[in-house]
């Protein structure tokens, strides 16, 4: 009789691999991207300071990305066992625009708190259910920012 159910490690895979295309776009498959479809990284990467501090549907782009970097840190915080600090979550709202080089600095802090992210969900989550809990909550809520993100591009770009 063959055992169908997953180990936790196989669990994680499959979630690190949903989370890495939330980051940088699906491959040859997609969870829920198409197939060859950039992800969070690209779609941010493809716009100037200018564009994403024009707020669109609400706030700008860069109030999302900025707000994307916090909880980046505070869902590896959790992943690793960090459970007892206080975040200013309303703060991590509160900046909408950015110049050139604080955007691109932006861009490239998200980008390595993504594989950090990947890194701690790994060594964590199968071991830990409350690290597996954040490890899911840092996946659902990345992947509802770049939802909020395309759309914002879109009105952005006249695609709406």
């Amino acid at each position: 009789m063959m055992n169908d159910t997953l180990s936790p490690h196989q669990v994680i895979d499959a979630l690190l691999g949903v989370v890495g295309e939330c980051f940088d776009g699906a491959q040859d498959k997609g969870a829920f991207l198409n197939p060859g479809e950039g992800g969070l990284l690209a779609l941010l990467g493809a716009l100037s300071a200018r564009q994403a501090s024009t707020p669109a549907a609400g706030s700008s782009m860069a109030t999302h990305a900025l707000h994307l970097s916090f909880s980046l840190d505070v869902f590896t915080d959790w992943i690793t066992g960090i459970r007892d600090k206080e975040y200013d979550w309303d703060a991590s709202w509160e900046k909408s625009a950015v110049s050139e080089g604080e955007w691109r600095k932006l861009l490239e802090r998200i980008s390595a708190q993504a594989e950090v992210l990947k890194q701690v969900i790994e060594r964590h989550a199968p071991n830990d259910p409350e690290s597996a809990w954040g490890a899911a909550g840092a996946l659902t809520h990345t992947a509802f920012h770049l939802g909020a993100l395309q759309v914002k591009a879109d009105v952005l770009s006249g695609r709406e």
